[in-house]
């Protein structure tokens, strides 16, 4: 029997689920508290976050959800501008540097809260239409897409956006792959959200965020091990086939390692686009 196309939302749900089951669990907070220790954007200053403000069209007065907040990538430059921001993250170590950035800002109308996307969001005070405007950057890690959707179409009282890779993952190059000969299928991990909420009788717009990251290494050894890590990632097996790809791996690295401020850094930065999907409560299909 042939692979059959899912016809609603929860077949389009199901096929996520399934595909998440193939891949690696989500991290849970313990990872991101520790990340956040020393968490910074490597993608080119204000070029993500300014696209993403800008398609998400947060009209002046509105109020927003941010769910999957971080260190406050959108939430900080949003209270700047005067709205009021409900910044949620699972990581405790996360909302305290956002505490403390909007401290140093002098920022007082973002409210940070601990949440993540499979809680009781009501018990936390987020309930049905309570922002003018719910946004999820770069943050939907979750079994069950459907859900976090309706959550977020639930809680939005005009409009919902969010961003899904559509690379093979943000964390592996996908240039190199090609350049070393390893054919790798992008996640498209957008497409589900696209036709989860078309399938609902929404409308759904899809832009794309283009973004640049620049990786600095200290030496040729440490950037061999973060790029031999996107290898096996692809290639689990320990087939001869991934020993010899490691090799056009060091040979890759040997041409496009160049020095910059002290430290090596790829000739060309990494290319790393995302999915931009929005849609409003009102504009639904008939």
């Amino acid at each position: 029997m042939g692979y059959r196309i899912p016809v609603d939302a929860d077949g389009w749900n199901e096929a996520w689920k399934a595909r998440q089951a193939r891949r690696d669990a989500p991290h849970g907070a313990d990872f991101w508290d520790e990340r956040a220790k020393s968490f910074t954007t490597k993608d080119a200053p204000g070029c993500y976050t300014d696209q993403f403000l800008q398609m998400a069209a947060v009209r002046p007065g509105e109020t927003v959800f941010d769910m999957g907040c971080g260190t406050g990538n959108l939430a900080v430059p949003l209270g700047a501008a005067g709205h009021e921001v409900c910044a949620a993250d699972f990581s405790p170590v996360m909302l305290d540097r956002l505490r403390e950035e909007l401290r140093h800002q002098g920022i007082t109308c973002v409210r940070p809260v601990q949440l993540s996307w499979e809680d009781d969001w009501a018990a936390h005070g987020i309930e049905a239409q309570s922002f003018d405007v719910c946004v999820a950057s770069r943050s939907i890690a979750t079994a069950d897409l459907g859900d976090a959707l309706a959550k977020l179409t639930a809680v939005a009282r005009r409009r919902a956006c969010i961003t899904l890779a559509c690379g093979i993952s943000p964390r592996i190059d996908d240039g190199m792959l090609r350049a070393i000969g390893i054919e790798a299928p992008p996640a498209y991990d957008f497409i589900y959200a696209l036709a989860i909420l078309h399938a609902r009788g929404f409308l759904p717009e899809l832009r794309y965020i283009s973004t640049e990251r620049r990786d600095t290494f200290a030496t040729f050894d440490e950037a061999y091990r973060k790029y031999a890590t996107m290898v096996e990632a692809v290639m689990r097996d320990e087939s001869p086939e991934r020993a010899r790809v490691l090799e056009r791996l060091r040979a890759w690295l040997d041409r496009e390692l160049t020095g910059q401020d002290g430290a090596l850094t790829l000739r060309q930065p990494r290319q790393v686009p995302w999915a931009f999907i929005s849609w409003d409560r009102s504009a639904q299909s008939a």
